[in-house]
């Protein structure tokens, strides 16, 4: 178990980053050109420090915690289309310390449960590679601000639950590995829930926590 970051006031925004396929993006989250984004705390162009590397098959579902907190509201969401024909879907939590008066925006407010329901859907079926930062606030001039913001990085996708809508299974002890190209290995072990094996990150009072399978 790894103490990555902790949650306090000066923890201005939670973010989390998923990259994907732009064509699989609800339609209900808002999308923008890369190149037409504006600088803003939940997109800071300085890097600021790894807190965790690069880490494989990580379930998030433990950071849900979040959503049920009174430290910190979800306050918006959007893709960033790539010119790949991928796009980095961002949502956004701050913390209630650093909320103003300014209100949200209409089609927020009419889009709510189902943004609410896509952030969950992909933190609960699915494992990523996940890195993390805490980088600086950039206010929406590009000024750097007070607070500070975690950004989680999810990348490499893998569903939890197959098209049947059954667990995905793996063997617990991996696949043979051979030195014939192309030969799947037999597996090793009985067969498990993929989640089973995963890393994860959890909330610990208010500490972020990684445990490793």
């Amino acid at each position: 178990m790894t103490t990555i970051a902790t949650l306090e006031p000066s923890v201005r925004l939670v973010v989390f980053k998923f990259l994907m396929k732009s064509r699989l993006v609800p339609d209900f989250i808002p999308r923008m050109s890369v190149n037409s984004i504006n600088r803003s705390g939940s997109a800071s162009p300085i890097e600021g420090k790894k807190i965790l590397p690069s880490t494989p098959d990580v379930w998030l579902g433990g950071l849900l915690d979040l959503l049920n907190r009174s430290e910190y509201v979800f306050v918006g969401a959007r893709a960033d289309e790539r010119a790949d024909g991928r796009s980095d879907v961002r949502f956004t939590l701050c913390h209630r310390w650093h909320l103003n008066d300014t209100p949200s925006h209409p089609k927020f407010i009419e889009k709510f449960d189902e943004l609410i329901g896509s952030l969950v859907e992909l933190i609960v079926y699915n494992i990523w590679t996940t890195m993390c930062h805490i980088n600086p606030y950039m206010d929406m001039e590009g000024i750097i601000s007070k607070g500070r913001v975690i950004m989680l990085d999810c990348a490499g996708r893998k569903p939890l639950i197959n098209s049947d809508g059954d667990k995905v299974m793996v063997y617990a002890g991996g696949r043979e590995k051979l030195l014939t190209p192309g030969i799947i290995g037999r597996g090793i072990g009985p067969k498990i829930p993929l989640l089973s094996k995963a890393n994860r990150l959890e909330i610990v009072g208010k500490e972020v926590q990684l445990i490793t399978s």
